[in-house]
């Protein structure tokens, strides 16, 4: 399977984390000022996709890079994505997606729920520090202990037959609607 490890310009609490995660054969890509979290982790990316406005001078030459204009009609994020998708990647993992700034981070979450609800075959985690965000279409079986919190939380307009084993707050063949806090 095919792998790889995205990181964006998004503050991270936890890199130890990422260091976990990434294997030698993953494909690396930085988006943008991404390049930054692989420096401090000394490892390079196998490519830095974006505009280059938030990238260190000295990085923009160290490594392999797909520039594009200031001015687009995508964000760097979106242009990486969009690069996993033609090169045929089946799971990407992706780091610094969870900034600062609100509006990035649930545009960017809608952008993978929109690429999720045309693409059963493609799976894409979003990590930061300990915690993980699943953006599916299928069923998934997430293993935990007692104490972990999960939430399901329906980006589209209904999810149905969720069961769920395990959980303090069991549902069975469930229907869970977009816009409610139940989950």
């Amino acid at each position: 399977m095919r792998r790889t490890i995205i990181f964006v310009n998004g503050n991270l609490s936890d890199l130890s984390q990422a260091k976990k995660i990434i294997k030698k054969t993953d494909f690396l890509i930085a988006v943008d000022g991404g390049a930054s979290h692989f420096k401090k982790l000394k490892l390079i990316p196998n490519l830095v996709i974006g505009d280059m406005d938030s990238i260190s001078r000295e990085q923009r030459f160290l490594f392999p890079t797909i520039k594009y204009p200031r001015k687009k009609d995508k964000t760097d994020f979106e242009l990486a994505i969009d690069y996993c998708l033609k090169n045929k990647f089946q799971e990407i993992i992706i780091f610094g997606i969870l900034g600062d700034r609100i509006d990035h981070m649930m545009a960017n979450i809608f952008l993978i729920a929109k690429l999720q609800a045309t693409s059963c075959k493609l799976q894409i985690k979003i990590i930061e520090g300990n915690k993980e965000i699943f953006v599916l279409n299928k069923e998934i079986i997430i293993k935990g202990k007692i104490g972990d919190e999960i939430s399901i939380i329906p980006v589209s307009e209904k999810l149905e037959g969720i069961t769920t084993e395990g959980l303090y707050y069991r549902l069975i063949d469930d229907t869970l609607e977009f816009g409610t806090t139940r989950g």
